[in-house]
């Protein structure tokens, strides 16, 4: 076999094995079914540590060394051997294939004790390669018999072994320190491969605990390996050429580079399988840019329902909210499934709903940092909710304000028009009746004139207070008339107006008196300012809705223009009814206003 020949590439091997090995073997061994698996690769990870720990020990050449340096002579081939001729017999679940290839596992112990022995070396050596070949047949024909996902997970090791098989056969056509790096990978590319079968199809069940080890095996152990044969490499290249003090130096500056490599590469891995956990202010703060534009609870929810399942790494995201006390789906992303946690959505002590994130396996339970982020997640999205229902409530409240009090000024316009005002009329007309029958001058004659003038001023005050409540034309006329008369009117000027009328034009009082005043604003605006030969007002009513546009051929707003007072009127009034209101220059100037005929 092809062994590291420098000191420094043998530490750099062994120091990474324990590392990867001993990790992994923790990890595995905390579930029944991957115990076998994690104590094979704790066995091995413990004798490569302590194979370093020794090494460095008789180095110093301190008391006993002798002994140490005994051990490290054997100590070995328990984590060199076994991932051979032990390891492929085992996996993925921890058993022979069938109770036949038993001897095999015991077989890959026996050769692990005589290479420790070492005598006779060559014997030995051919032993642990065909207890190794018939191991990797053994997994060959485990994957032969089972199904699609187990030979997915055995697919993975069987690429690892055949890496280390080309390694052990054309590694020597490689120049040294290329050939000694790919030797470095060789006990550790089992371990990765165990690790990625369990990652991506939940070999033992303990996919949490599995995925936190993968991001330590990945990070921490992956770039301890690559810091230990960088300084063995630099080591190697330096000794020659410059002081121990200089190839030191270098040494260090490579552990600063590398360690600042890990803390990048693991925040990464981290952020790549649990979202943000690690990081909830900017989970937060995502969140709050992505609600910032969101006006409706449909909207929030739609919003919020993706970047929850994102941060957290769920495969589905629901929320539901309280309607007459019934929840009721409003907003899914993906699949929660049917595991899934539900937090209720509470602000200021009221419950509005809950929100259900699933799972991000079958049996990977959230841990407590996912709980306080998921909890902290549902209650900015629960203020937000609170926040657009009293928003809504109000608009409500103040349209229907605005049209009970449009329907109001309407009733009273009526009633004095129709009511009040001939009375005070006939009034003043009997008094002038009655004052024609007295003699001129007399008292009677003088009272009965004063209370006359009373009277018809009266009347004249009801009349004006008439025409204050609502737009004549709009009340007398209705709506679609009322512009008519107002464009045909501003036809006799030089600018020719136009008048289209889509449906049945009866909006309510308060919308037709806000549409007519948009009108009159927008075609005066086209009298004044836009010098234009020629205006078109339409008035088209569809789907609970009045859309009212007046478009002319003038030079158009400037794309920077400062409303004035007429614009800011027109977009205010449609606002208050809960309209839309946009004005754009395209060979011209087109005023849209669309009303809701509805109560939302």
């Amino acid at each position: 076999m092809i062994r590291a020949t420098g000191m420094e590439w043998a530490l750099a091997q062994n120091a990474s094995q324990a590392v990867v090995h001993t990790v992994a073997g923790v990890a595995l061994i905390r579930s029944r079914e991957g115990s076998r698996i994690g104590l094979v690769l704790l066995s091995m990870g413990t004798a490569a540590a302590l194979g370093v720990l020794l090494w460095g020990y008789a180095a110093g050449r301190w008391p006993g060394w002798s002994a140490a340096e005994w051990v490290t002579g054997w100590i070995w081939a328990f984590f060199f051997v076994p991932f051979f001729t032990v390891l492929p017999a085992l996996f993925p679940d921890g058993r022979p294939v069938t109770p036949r290839w038993r001897p095999v596992v015991w077989a890959g112990l026996l050769v692990t004790a005589l290479a420790a022995v070492g005598q006779p070396w060559d014997l030995i050596a051919v032993a642990v390669i065909v207890v190794a070949l018939v191991s990797i047949a053994s997994l060959v024909v485990r994957w032969i018999r089972s199904g699609p996902d187990a030979r997915r997970q055995i697919t993975y090791l069987l690429y690892a072994a055949g890496y280390v098989l080309l390694i052990e056969i054309a590694g020597g056509l490689l120049p040294h320190h290329a050939r000694q790096a790919a030797i470095l990978l060789i006990p550790i590319a089992p371990t990765v491969a165990i690790a990625l079968a369990v990652l991506r199809y939940r070999l033992y069940g303990i996919d949490l605990a599995i995925r936190r080890t993968f991001v330590y095996l990945a990070v921490t152990g992956l770039m301890f390996s690559g810091y230990l044969a960088a300084v063995a490499l630099l080591g190697t290249a330096l000794s020659r050429a410059v002081s121990p003090q200089v190839a030191l130096v270098a040494a260090a500056v490579v552990a600063a580079l590398i360690e600042s490599g890990r803390r990048v590469l693991q925040h990464r891995m981290s952020g790549l399988l649990y979202g943000y956990r690690d990081r909830p202010l900017d989970a937060l703060a995502e969140l709050r840019r992505q609600l910032g534009g969101a006006a409706t609870s449909v909207d929030i929810a739609r919003r919020a329902a993706p970047l929850i399942a994102n941060a957290l790494r769920s495969p589905g995201v629901a929320v539901a909210l309280l309607t007459d006390g019934l929840p009721e789906e409003i907003a899914r992303f993906g699949e929660p499934g049917p595991r899934a946690v539900e937090v209720p959505l509470v602000a200021h002590g009221e419950r509005l709903g809950t929100l259900v994130v699933g799972p991000r396996a079958r049996r990977e339970p959230y841990g407590e940092k996912d709980l306080r982020l998921i909890a902290e997640l549902g209650h900015h999205v629960a203020a937000a909710l609170a926040a657009a229902r009293l928003t809504a409530e109000l608009d409500r409240a103040r349209q229907q304000a605005i049209h009970s009090a449009a329907q109001e000024r309407l009733r009273l316009r009526q009633d004095l028009h129709d009511g009040l005002g001939p009375l005070l009329s006939g009034a003043g007309l009997g008094l002038d009746g009655v004052r024609r029958g007295l003699g001129p001058g007399s008292r009677e004659e003088r009272d009965l004139q004063l209370i006359s003038d009373h009277v018809r001023m009266a009347a004249r005050e009801v009349r004006r207070i008439i025409d204050a409540m609502q737009p004549g034309p709009v009340a007398d006329l209705g709506l679609a008339a009322a512009v008519r008369e107002h464009v045909e009117r501003c036809a006799a000027l030089d600018v020719e107006c136009t008048l289209t009328v889509s449906g049945a034009v009866e909006p309510p009082p308060a919308v037709a008196e806000a549409a007519y005043l948009v009108v009159l604003e927008a075609v005066a605006n086209v009298l004044r300012h836009a010098g234009a030969r020629s205006c078109a007002v339409s008035l088209r009513q569809e789907k609970g809705s009045l859309r009212v546009e007046v478009r002319d051929d003038g030079r158009g707003i400037g794309p920077g223009y400062v409303a004035g007072v007429g614009i800011s009127s027109m977009r205010r009034r449609v606002a208050s009814i809960g309209g839309r209101f946009a004005i754009r220059a395209d060979r011209g100037t087109t005023v849209t206003a669309v009303f809701p005929l509805e109560l939302p």
